[in-house]
């Protein structure tokens, strides 16, 4: 052994007293107890230099300041304990309470796991590792990095803080602090929580969510939002964004439906189109989003139920809109009419199936209605209002032109009236009709 001077020794015991102890409190984890609770063999298998010296552990809560003898390493350190290497620039082993004092460029290896970090405390009693600044683990297709980590060997748990991310083969996430189970493959992430899939732009936030990285499925809970950033027709951002209670994302490609469920307090956003519903599912492969469970829809001035409604996205690159929307049983369209100054004037439509076709600029194209169709419809002449013509056939075909109603085309068993506008008060609305426009979300 090589011993240093006494000056040097009282350079690393300053070194030790004022800066050395200052990270031990920041985690009050503790690892479960060790299955062999004997003192485990550490062996110091190479450094550039070696010396020996005592260290001033300061008082704590729980024990009295002692004065401990300490072994120092420095260059090219390498500890080995059983199955684990320890290396780093420079090392203090205390040899009465077996904690090792690691510093620069530290790489913890044990089985496929490999834990990197800046400073930090190895405990080979507990297998252990407590580190700060620019920490890392890898394991296989998971790597975690933070400013944080603490990680324990036996039972093969990390638990990760400030600044965490999380990486897979599909996913990357982000949060304030993260327990990651290497068994299981899980992590929890709690705090500012994103997830974020790069292959399809999709972004989750929350405060709370369970990744399962074999699975490739995950969820978040605690005021989740989905946002898909698109780019619209004419050059402008415009951002998909579904907020709701919970949120479960399954993107295994063994998954014949890679998709996103979304539960309770359902309410979506993007451009001219808001919604609302119970439940909701995202097909990510197929771009539909389903409504179910009392749903219902607004575009511009139009209002739309029915017991579920289907939003079909079309993509070209960036460039993405609404292509067209379905809805299945008691379909109903109602719009508010543009040319009514009293605001007591809806057109309206009814049936048990609808296709809403939309054009480029994401305006409804053309309406299709199948089996016991109705309409209620108000016209006018140069803008004076002409009374309402209220109409039944097994089909119903409407074109639009600039969100304006251009033809009416009827098909089977066609049945009708017309009111003039001196007889108006008396058109009744269609069965069911009702206007929800203050239900319509604003976030």
């Amino acid at each position: 052994m090589i011993c240093r001077s006494d000056a040097t020794r009282r350079a690393w015991r300053a070194a030790l007293f004022l800066g050395g102890f200052f990270f031990f409190g920041l985690f009050e984890l503790r690892a479960q107890s060790a299955p062999d609770t004997a003192a485990r063999v550490v062996i110091l298998e190479r450094a550039n230099e070696i010396s020996s010296g005592t260290a001033l552990l300061p008082k704590t809560k729980t024990s009295p300041a002692v004065i401990e003898e300490v072994r120092i390493a420095s260059g090219n350190v390498r500890f080995v304990e059983s199955t684990t290497t320890v290396d780093c620039d420079t090392a203090v082993q205390f040899l009465q309470s077996r904690k090792i004092r690691l510093a620069g460029n530290i790489v913890i290896a044990r089985d496929t796991a490999i834990i990197r970090g800046e400073e930090g405390f190895y405990f080979p009693d507990e297998r252990k590792s407590v580190l700060e600044r620019n920490v890392s683990l890898t394991d296989q297709t998971v790597t975690l990095r933070s400013q944080r980590g603490l990680y324990l060997s036996d039972v093969r748990r990390a638990h990760f803080s400030e600044k965490v991310s999380l990486k897979d083969a599909t996913n990357l996430i982000f949060s304030d602090s993260l327990v990651y189970f290497r068994d299981e493959a899980r992590a929890i992430a709690l705090g500012n929580v994103v997830v974020r899939n790069p292959s399809d732009n999709v972004v989750i936030t929350g405060g709370y969510g369970e990744h399962f990285a074999n699975e490739k499925r995950s969820f978040i809970e605690g005021n989740p939002a989905l946002t898909k950033i698109d780019t619209a027709s004419t050059g402008e951002i415009d951002t998909l964004v579904i907020r709701a209670k919970r949120m479960e994302a399954f993107r295994n490609d063994a998954d014949a439906l890679p998709r996103i469920d979304i539960t309770d307090s359902v309410r979506i956003k993007r451009g001219a189109l808001r919604a609302r519903s119970n439940k909701a599912r995202y097909l990510l492969r197929e771009k539909i989003i389903s409504l179910y469970e009392n749903p219902i829809a607004w575009h511009d001035n139009h209002q739309l139920t029915g017991d579920s409604i289907v939003v079909k996205l079309r993509e070209d690159g960036r460039r993405n809109r609404i292509d067209s929307m379905f809805v299945y049983r008691r379909a109903f369209l109602a719009s508010k009419d543009s040319l009514d100054a009293s605001g007591r004037k809806f057109n309206q439509i009814s049936g048990e199936q609808m296709t809403i076709a939309f054009d480029e600029k994401a305006r409804i194209r053309r309406v299709d209605v199948r089996r016991q169709s109705r309409s209620l419809y108000y016209a006018y002449d140069d803008g004076k209002p002409k009374g309402a013509n209220l109409a039944s056939g097994d089909e119903i075909t409407i074109e639009f032109s600039n969100n304006q109603v251009q033809s009416i085309t009827f098909r089977g068993a066609i049945e009708g009236a017309q009111y003039p506008e001196r007889l108006i008060e008396r058109v009744p609305n269609l069965p069911n009709f009702q206007w929800r426009e203050a239900e319509k979300p604003t976030d």
